[in-house]
């Protein structure tokens, strides 16, 4: 790529009117301007009011940019070519990058780094692109500049995964320790969010119908259907109650019984709570309306520190491990788009000055395991603080792996690279999932501190992928 020189923005000499005429001032990169005072011209006009003014020809921006320092003229220009893409949205944002790209290679080649504002500017501008290839390209730059550390640091915290005696894959390692550890993982969690939300949704419908009959059923001549609706009403919400929070009603009830003892008749002081597996139907286990609970729990809940928490996650895992994606939900399709496109050698020809990266090749274990960490690392966090996932999808990493496998049938470069890692049923891929979950949430857990500035700036609503970055390293 051609070099871009920062001449090319600010050039020309600076020219000065004082009262002994038109003089030219020195705007070497080393050398400050040294304005003298006198008579002041704007745009033909004369001021003796001792004032320091340019020439006619000339701004007082070019000997104010003169005066400053090599490394404040490229984050200022950096920055304002930075902005110019963001103005121009997604839909030029490809050839909007020429340029940034082009001052930050020169800035490399001269040893100068670029300032925090420039590279959040820069970040910004790239994550308009949605494409990984060219935030690999900017990441590289970046980090070759000196401007960022912690992209990809800890990619050697990452355990591989271990071939156990029940599941023999066709890579890891032979450590009996670690084989131990995955046979005594739980498994990850899953739910029926489908069926979670139409079971809520026919309950309401039914508890809907019961209090439309028993508020406007006289209105109607429905007088006759309100005993029933009163008891369909009662059996469907006593049932839900009874049935999810069986051990809260006994405790509550075992208490206020203990304190109200010396009132209670003696037929009272002798009577004994139900136990849970006596109950008929399984009530009180949640197993008769569990389903209908959750789905009202997941229709009913709007948590946006819960939200922010789990896109935390998956920000701080993708850039911990080097992946150039920041999607705050992560899915299987990108996921699976990522591995593919690790494997193409050339870039896409989208524009004549190439300005996508090479992505580090993920069709190894290794890379298999850290695009599964990213994709379940929202679990990992939501999962670690909440009893239900909600904010979180567990699915996405199970389809991720049958969407890679569909990609590769119909690539044929991919094909046997992608068939030598994945896995080859159902109980190979449990294995390296719950692998997977656990690695992420040993990771999470290990920085908490910065998970938890990440999940506060987001939830404030104004955090971009730049300012994501400046809080992941430290800045």
């Amino acid at each position: 790529m051609p070099s871009l020189k920062l001449s090319t923005y600010f050039h020309g000499d600076n020219m000065i009117l004082t009262k002994q005429g038109t003089q030219k001032i020195a705007t070497s990169r080393n050398s400050r301007a040294r304005i003298p005072t006198g008579v002041f011209e704007r745009n033909g006009s004369v001021m003796e009011n001792g004032e320091m003014i340019l020439a006619k020809d000339n701004r007082l921006l070019d000997i104010a940019f003169s005066s400053l320092d090599d490394k404040d003229k490229y984050e200022t220009v950096l920055t304002g070519l930075c902005a110019k893409v963001i103005d121009g949205g997604a839909a030029t944002a490809t050839t909007g990058l020429v340029d940034p790209i082009r001052l930050i290679e020169e800035m490399n080649s001269s040893g100068i780094v670029a300032g925090q504002r420039g590279i959040i500017s820069l970040i910004d501008a790239t994550a308009l692109t949605s494409d990984a290839r060219v935030m690999a390209n900017v990441l590289s730059l970046a980090i070759r500049n000196g401007a960022l550390y912690n992209f990809g640091c800890l990619q050697g915290e990452i355990t591989p995964f271990p071939r156990a005696s029940t599941s023999l894959f066709t890579f890891g390692n032979q450590n009996n320790k670690l084989v131990e550890k995955l046979l005594s993982l739980p498994l990850v969690p899953d739910d029926d969010r489908a069926a979670e939300v139409s079971s809520a949704l026919a309950f309401s419908a039914v508890v809907a119908a019961c209090v439309v009959v028993n508020i406007f059923g006289g209105l109607f001549g429905l007088d006759d259907l309100t005993p029933v609706s009163n008891l369909i009403l009662g059996i469907a919400v006593t049932t839900v109650i009874v049935d999810n929070f069986f051990d809260v009603l006994v405790m509550g009830g075992s208490a206020v019984a203990k304190m109200n003892e010396d009132k209670l008749p003696d037929a009272a002081k002798n009577f004994n709570a139900p136990k849970k597996d006596d109950m008929p139907l399984g009530i009180g286990t949640g197993s008769l309306t569990g389903t209908v609970a959750r789905g009202l729990s997941r229709l009913l809940s709007v948590n946006t520190e819960r939200d922010c928490q789990c896109e935390a996650a998956a920000i701080f895992v993708a850039y911990a491990l080097g992946l150039p994606c920041f999607a705050f939900q992560p899915n299987s399709l990108e996921g699976a788009a990522l591995v593919i496109d690790s494997m193409r050698e050339e870039s896409s020809a989208i524009e004549e000055c190439k300005i996508q990266g090479q992505l580090d090749y993920l069709a190894t274990d290794v890379g298999l395991l850290k695009v599964l960490m990213w994709l379940i690392a929202p679990v990992a966090m939501e999962s670690g603080k909440y009893p239900q996932l909600i904010s979180s999808d567990p699915r996405e990493a199970r389809v991720f792996l049958s969407r890679l496998n569909e990609k590769s049938n119909s690539i044929q470069f991919a094909k046997q690279a992608i068939e030598e890692i994945l896995p080859e049923d159902d109980a190979q891929s449990d294995d390296i999932l719950k692998w997977a979950l656990s690695e992420a949430d040993t990771l999470l857990r290990n920085n908490k501190k910065v998970v938890d500035n990440l999940s506060e700036a987001l939830a404030g609503g104004a955090a971009t992928i730049g300012d994501c970055v400046a809080i992941l390293e430290g800045w």
